[in-house]
């Protein structure tokens, strides 16, 4: 089950196009930050299906669900979105994230038979009051100029095999984050449709949103920053080893280490 769960209904087809966002974020606004931000707002402000930022490539909707990306209803029912994240960051963490955005888009063109052009390379801005994307346009000479860009580097990728990792179900908090916050976080699993939460000790499933929220908030009253979130994939079973670690009884004798 994805973050936003389907919450604008199933497309029933493949899409037919796909929209490149920018997300204006700051540089905090990675894939850590939607991450908990999605799970903790109204969707109904908008989402995306992809966030792809410095940490990790977030996929917040499955791609055969809408999205309210765009305000307009044919394309939220028949479009992806993929967010180019930290667009108010700075500008080669940007221009990274660009990127891998336009080659995550030339995999998704592979895999549902889109051909880049005029008419399924969109911008927001072309069917909405928006300046979306607004650091891509302005950093690629306009909005014409950065559209014919962003055909050519899919056309590009998508020549090369278009695969992308997401940097998705790695080990999830640096020794510098457990230090300084502790090793509390949430986390969720690949097709497991809740999220979970180790406080250090001890792993336990949120069995309602609001539960989820509570705790966000009072972590974030506390530490004045969104508590750190990741996503596991069956790939690469980390949560697995993490369940081991936290129910493996405490070392009361080092006798059987040889000690």
């Amino acid at each position: 089950m994805s973050i936003c769960g389907g919450i604008v209904g199933a497309r029933g087809r493949n899409p037919n196009s796909i929209f490149i966002h920018n997300d204006a974020g700051s540089q905090a606004s990675n894939a850590n930050h939607y991450n908990v931000w999605l799970r903790t707002h109204p969707l109904g402000s908008g989402f995306a299906h992809y966030y792809v930022a410095d940490d990790y490539i977030l996929q917040a909707e499955d791609d055969g669900n809408c999205a309210w990306h765009c305000g307009n209803d044919y394309y939220n029912a028949n479009a992806l979105s993929i967010e180019a994240c930290q667009s108010f960051g700075d500008k080669n963490i940007f221009l990274s994230n660009e990127q891998k955005a336009l080659k995550l888009a030339a995999q998704k063109c592979n895999q549902y038979g889109i051909v880049p052009s005029e008419s399924t390379i969109r911008l927001h801005q072309e069917v909405f009051a928006t300046a979306c994307p607004h650091r891509s346009v302005e950093l690629h000479g306009g909005a014409k100029a950065t559209k014919q860009y962003f055909i050519a580097e899919i056309k590009k990728y998508m020549g090369n095999g278009a695969t992308i990792d997401y940097g998705q179900g790695l080990p999830g908090i640096s020794p510098e984050e457990m230090e300084a916050e502790g090793m509390e976080y949430i986390f969720d699993i690949e097709g497991v449709g809740c999220v979970f939460y180790f406080d250090g000790q001890n792993i336990k499933a949120f069995a309602h949103g609001d539960e989820l929220k509570l705790i966000c908030d009072i972590y974030k009253a506390n530490h004045g920053k969104d508590i750190t979130a990741r996503h596991y994939t069956k790939k690469a079973p980390w949560y697995q080893r993490l369940l081991e670690f936290s129910a493996r009884k405490p070392v009361t004798s080092f006798k059987g280490f040889g000690l």
